[in-house]
């Protein structure tokens, strides 16, 4: 009788065996769930890009810069500002957009938003969903710039809120090789949660692009 149960026993080790593993196979998998789930959010795309077309865009006579400007369609809510001055470009989003602190911030350098000759440009807008609506903390416009010497271009990132709207950082486009990887850090990072700078900071490597 001994040795019976004793044969038995290495049985009942099996079923326990088998047992186990399927359940852990079975945590295994929900792992894996779960991880595929949390890479698949971390993975979300979070821009939204919008052409601008100054032709076809509202006409709003002398802005702050001293030059056209524009309203031009952008998000829901959020309309894009630009107006022309005498070195340059100046362009603003969101309510109110012309009387932001970007609707009179540019590059040092002459620029322009359209390359050469070229009539549209896209804003890219980093953003959240709140509510179920698309509300953007940042924004990124590439900038084409010239000096005497040299051609550019630069990428510049702005801080998009309620209450201001601004120059936060430029990126040389043509001295860093991922700009634009730059750009969406300091959008996503400064941008989104430090307030407006007294100036706006060159970030990256640079030298190649006037600004």
């Amino acid at each position: 009788m001994i040795h019976a149960l004793e044969r038995l026993r290495p049985g009942r080790s099996m079923v326990s065996g088998h047992a186990m593993a399927a359940h852990a196979a079975r945590l295994c998998t929900f792992a894996i769930v779960l991880w595929c789930g949390a890479a698949v959010a971390i993975q979300q795309v979070r821009s939204l890009y919008t052409a601008v077309d100054p032709s076809l865009c509202r006409p709003l006579g002398g802005g702050d810069s001293g030059g056209a400007a524009r309203l031009c369609e952008g998000l829901p809510g959020y309309p894009v500002y630009i107006a022309e001055g005498s070195r340059g470009v100046y362009l603003s989003v969101g309510p109110n957009a012309d009387k932001r602190r970007a609707a009179r911030q540019t590059l040092s350098s002459f620029n322009t938003l359209f390359d050469r000759g070229g009539r549209r440009t896209t804003v890219e807008w980093r953003f959240v969903v709140r509510d179920r609506q698309t509300v953007p903390y940042a924004t990124i416009v590439r900038y084409f710039t010239q000096s005497a010497t040299d051609a550019g271009q630069v990428l510049v990132v702005m801080r998009v809120t309620d209450r201001e709207v601004c120059h936060v950082a430029y990126v040389d486009a043509l001295a860093n090789l991922d700009a634009i990887v730059l750009a969406r850090k300091l959008a996503d990072t400064v941008a989104r949660s430090k307030p407006c700078p007294q100036e706006p900071s060159v970030q990256g490597a640079q030298g190649r692009s006037p600004m």
